[in-house]
Parts: C-alpha cells; sequence; structure tokens
C-alpha cells in the first residue's frame, strides 16, 4: 500500500507542476527597429554672397575699405574647396579699387571652417597686379549667414608694395 500511495503522490506532484518547455501563451515578439534618419551634419556646399571691410597697411600707411564679394564652396567631407571674388573701395587720397580672386581650402569642422586662400589681385588706378596668400575662420551665425574673420598678404611684384590686410565678412548663402 506504501508503494501505490507513494506512486499516487508522485504522479500527483508532477501533474501539478508547470511545463517547463513552454507555455500557453502566445510568445511575444518584438518589432526589429527600424533605422533612424539622421539630420547630415551642417554642410558648407553653395553660392555665398556679402559684404566686408578691410583694414590694412601698405608701404607704411593705414588704409581703410569696404566692399562685396562672392563665392561658391564645395563640401567634400572634411574638406572644403571654393573659390571667392571680391571688390573693395579703398579709402585714401587716390581711392583705389581692389579687385581679388582667390581660391579656398578649408577643414569642415561643422558650423565652423578654418581656412587659406591664396589667389590673384589687381588695384586699380595704380594698374598693379599681385598674388595673394592668406588664412582665416568662417563661422555660421545660422545655416544662411556666415562670418569670416581672414588675414590676406598681398605681394605685388611690379610696385614694390607689400599689402597686410584684415578682412572682416557677412555672407549669405544660397
Amino acid at each position: 500500500m506504501f508503494k501505490k500511495l507513494f506512486a499516487t503522490t508522485a504522479i500527483a506532484m508532477f501533474a501539478a507542476m508547470p511545463a517547463a518547455a513552454g507555455s500557453l501563451q502566445d510568445p511575444v515578439v518584438e518589432p526589429t527597429p527600424m533605422p533612424q534618419y539622421v539630420e547630415p551634419a551642417s554642410d558648407w556646399t553653395g553660392f555665398y554672397a556679402g559684404i566686408n571691410g578691410t583694414g590694412g597697411v601698405t608701404g607704411g600707411t593705414n588704409a581703410w575699405g569696404a566692399g562685396v564679394h562672392a563665392g561658391y564652396l564645395q563640401d567634400m567631407g572634411d574638406l572644403v574647396i571654393g573659390g571667392e571674388l571680391s571688390y573693395n573701395y579703398v579709402f585714401n587720397p587716390a581711392g583705389n579699387h581692389f579687385f581679388g580672386l582667390d581660391a579656398i581650402v578649408g577643414y569642415d569642422a561643422g558650423d565652423v571652417m578654418p581656412h587659406v586662400t591664396f589667389g590673384g589681385s589687381y588695384l586699380s588706378p595704380a594698374d598693379l597686379f599681385g598674388v595673394s596668400a592668406g588664412a582665416g575662420l568662417s563661422v555660421k551665425a545660422t545655416e544662411n549667414i556666415i562670418l569670416t574673420g581672414r588675414y590676406r598678404y598681398t605681394y605685388e611684384p611690379t610696385g614694390p608694395n607689400t599689402l597686410h590686410q584684415g578682412i572682416l565678412a557677412v555672407s549669405y548663402r544660397f
């Protein structure tokens, strides 16, 4: 009788235990997360135009000017390349007109772009051609407004003139 009681108790205990291999409920399937669109980082590509003020020293004489500029930049990842055409009226007794054409090579650091420039210049009415090089920093105030500070060194071999020029510019990017 002890064997029958033990066998009946063992069967009842195993029958009352929950199943270890699964359950009667449907499994919960987690949905696969969809890839999220990430807005690209700030891009410098596009045409721009603006106004600028200049101050400099040429031949020991201080010179001040104001002007306009326009250019195009192409953002290629970390590298930004482009070109800029500028015109400045120089406030001096001669009333000089300074034209510049520069290539720009910069580093895309998000909303900041340190850059170097190199190119050529023409000073009228003195009829002087020169070569120039410089360095600067452009900062995006917004996606369309760019603030730039730049130093430009110009050498004019036809007249023993050198020009050290500081430029502050505000540009609108189209």
